[in-house]
């Protein structure tokens, strides 16, 4: 039998690596973020950094959901076909709506159940 062993984040116990992998990437991200809402304007930075922000989050919810599947080549396949549909549907959806406001993104909550679903659908990522 196969153990799988999965590294567990305790925030109490840190290693060097750890924080030189953190630290970076937060102060990247924040950057980017802060450089975006000055370059753009006010609207553009609501639409499309809520996008951005709200789509990370939704998918690191379905990822983290679907840990069994992480090596399995048809799960990210399965993935990368729902992250295209899904930034396809809310950029075309975005393009069109003229006020749009940071807290209406939480209805993209409601893509987390179909994404689980089509997860679970018989021989999408587990073969017969």
């Amino acid at each position: 039998m196969k153990v799988i062993q999965s590294r567990k984040f305790d925030p109490n116990h840190l290693t060097a690596r750890d924080v030189l992998i953190i630290v970076p990437l937060v102060l990247g991200i924040s950057a980017v973020g802060i450089a975006f809402a000055f370059l753009v304007s006010h609207e553009a930075y609501i639409k499309w950094g809520g996008l951005a922000v709200d789509t990370a989050v939704l998918f690191t919810f379905f990822v983290n959901e679907s840990r069994q599947f992480l090596k399995n080549r048809r799960f990210w396949l399965l993935t990368a076909c729902l992250l295209i549909a899904h930034l396809a549907g809310w950029i075309v959806f975005l393009m069109h709506v003229g006020e749009w406001k940071l807290a209406w993104f939480t209805a993209m909550i409601l893509e987390l159940p179909v994404f689980l679903h089509w997860r679970r659908r018989p021989n999408l990522i587990e073969p017969e």
